[in-house]
């Protein structure tokens, strides 16, 4: 049975920074060698930060996230550095997927491959591995991966801004607005994102299958068995001020913050 919390979320590992506690990330200077991933996380991958920004919605978010940089500057500062709006535009795409790629490194850090692969088999059935694959190549279950795609990269892009604001606020940078639309209560965007991410779900019930009702059952057990093989320990002691990091210097740079 397909339900609607599949297609809220992203299978990749990104989906944790969302705030759902069965997941979480981890520090990964703790990670000394690279854990193999999952060969689920192969198949259901989510667009890199890189390519998320160039989903319309999610420019447009980074465009608001410039224009409350460019607006929050200090003008004369601004002004010394030659600094205009398209500036502080290219630096918001820069650090969200800056800030993207840290937290998926993070979330990546705290998966186990070979467990979680593992536990998938066990409860989905010995080359459910492979059935997912060959499902995934399904023309109608592909053309919707490719809808999931699409709505994973405005989410994940909101996920990148509400995590670097949020690291902003506890750094207590001195920021005039807000670029969420969540945050700053602007109902009719978030209603715009709600519109440009329903497409799979629209999708679903138009094509609804054998191998769609399969395929969907199959990501309700890899989704559950990817949160349930996550180092919890290590993933909860993640938190966006650790984009500071990523942050503080090209904020200082662009007169956001004092040097």
């Amino acid at each position: 049975m397909f339900t609607s919390a599949f297609l809220g979320r992203s299978l990749a590992a990104v989906v944790s920074l969302a705030g759902v506690a069965a997941l979480g990330v981890a520090d990964v200077s703790a990670q000394t060698t690279a854990k193999p991933q999952p060969e689920l996380m192969k198949i259901l991958a989510s667009p890199s930060p890189a390519e998320s920004i160039q989903a319309p919605m999610a420019a447009r978010l980074a465009d608001r996230l410039g224009q409350v940089w460019f607006e929050s500057a200090e003008p004369d500062c601004r002004a010394s550095r030659s600094l205009d709006l398209a500036s502080y535009q290219k630096l918001a795409r820069t650090m969200l997927i800056a800030a993207g790629d840290h937290m998926r490194q993070l979330a990546a850090s705290g998966q186990d491959g070979p467990k979680a692969d593992a536990a998938f088999t066990a409860q989905a059935g010995k080359g459910a591995i492979a059935e997912l694959r060959r499902l995934s190549n399904d023309p109608v279950v592909k053309e919707f991966l490719v809808r999931m795609r699409g709505k994973s990269a405005v989410e994940q892009t909101q996920i990148y801004l509400e995590n670097i604001e949020r690291a902003l606020l506890l750094s207590r940078v001195e920021i005039k607005g807000h670029a969420n639309p969540l945050a700053s209560g602007d109902s009719d965007l978030q209603e715009e994102i709600e519109k440009a991410t329903s497409a799979p779900l629209d999708y679903v019930d138009a094509n609804k299958g054998k191998a769609m009702d399969r395929f969907l059952d199959l990501v309700i057990i890899a989704e559950r068995t990817l949160a349930d093989t996550s180092n919890r320990d290590e993933l909860l002691q993640w938190g966006p001020g650790k984009l500071m990091v990523i942050l503080e210097e090209p904020l200082k740079a662009h007169c956001i913050m004092k040097p």
